[in-house]
């Protein structure tokens, strides 16, 4: 990939979707740690509103399984419902294999219980987007 600097490196975009603040802030923390370029949302309708903006652009989605207006899940259906080919992580504290079984028949790369480790992140993260 490269940039419109002429460098030719562009960091890997990351977009978070995680309706608890303090989870969306470690967790922007961590990727910009891990060298790549996070972005946070609040909510799964404020990914959606951001998507169809046109400067839009992410490698891969570490989405919540438990948000309050609209699910993992249903941000999932969403977003294949629009045509968004994004990889996305699953992270969640609910480690039910039920829940696991449902995301990754949805197509996620990888399903993650928090907290979230750092060589945790980057295995799924570097799966995902080769993957894809």
């Amino acid at each position: 990939m490269s940039d419109a600097s002429g460098t030719g490196i562009t960091r890997m975009s990351i977009a978070i979707v995680d309706d608890e603040s303090a989870v969306r802030v470690s967790l922007r923390r961590l990727c910009n740690a891990l060298g790549f370029e996070a972005t946070t949302y609040a909510s799964g309708l404020a990914l959606l509103d951001a998507i169809d903006q046109p400067d839009w652009q992410a490698h891969c989605i570490l989405l919540d399984f438990h948000m309050g207006e609209m699910n993992g899940l249903e941000l999932q259906r969403h977003l294949h419902n629009r045509h968004v080919r994004v990889p996305t992580i699953f992270v969640t504290a609910d480690d039910a294999p039920e829940a696991r079984a449902r995301c990754l028949a949805a197509g996620a790369s990888a399903f993650l219980r928090k907290p979230i480790g750092a060589d945790e992140l980057l295995a799924a993260l570097d799966h995902a987007v080769h993957r894809a």
